[in-house]
């Protein structure tokens, strides 16, 4: 199931809700209504990462050259 919102793209696969912030984006991020701080993004809607305990250690150099071009001040802050 794929729905257009604005700019972006929503999904809901594998029992996750997963968005992009654009059309464009390559980042799927993964809503978490009931996990507060947590911020949860996947490349491939498969594997999910945790920003606070997986950036950068967990990504591959491809993955976190695509980070730090869609989420420099977050990337900015590890």
């Amino acid at each position: 199931m794929s729905n257009e919102y604005d700019e972006g793209i929503n999904e809901y696969k594998n029992g996750h809700d997963f968005y992009k912030k654009s059309a464009n984006a390559k980042i799927w991020w993964v809503e978490t209504p009931n996990e507060r701080g947590s911020i949860l993004f996947s490349f491939d809607q498969k594997d999910i990462f945790n920003f606070w305990i997986d950036y950068p250690d967990k990504l591959t150099p491809e993955q976190i050259e695509i980070f730090k071009k869609e989420n420099p001040t977050l990337a900015e802050l590890k």
